[in-house]
């Protein structure tokens, strides 16, 4: 990713991932790899969460082009997402916290805050 941050630019960089990622999802799709949804009422849902995922990239690409050079330090901190996943699993839908998850979680942490040393 650093590689495409830096010969690319941010949004270009970002502009190429997603189309990429359109190509791949119409060659499943003509080539019957992936099933075509039926239309639901609640499409709402999806739009908003790939309109998150796009702004979620943007700022994954635009940290990469300010790190410096720092390129572990970002990613190490952008691996943080399976924690904030756990926590409003938990908040939103009532999903159970264990002790496992809250160790995986300092865990992640204090490993971001070590490659950002």
């Amino acid at each position: 990713m650093n590689l495409g941050q830096e010969r690319l630019g941010a949004l270009s960089h970002l502009t190429a991932m997603g189309l990429i990622v359109a190509i791949i999802v119409v060659m499943g799709l003509s080539g019957g790899l992936l099933p075509l949804p039926e239309f639901n009422p609640h499409l709402w849902l999806p739009l908003g969460a790939a309109l998150a995922t796009m702004a979620a990239m943007l700022f994954l690409t635009l940290a990469l082009g300010a790190s410096g050079g720092n390129t572990a330090a970002v990613v190490a901190l952008s691996a943080l997402y399976p924690g904030i996943t756990a926590i409003l699993g938990a908040i939103f839908l009532g999903e159970g916290f264990s002790l496992a998850k809250i160790a995986g979680l300092c865990c992640a942490a204090a490993a971001a805050y070590l490659f950002t040393r």
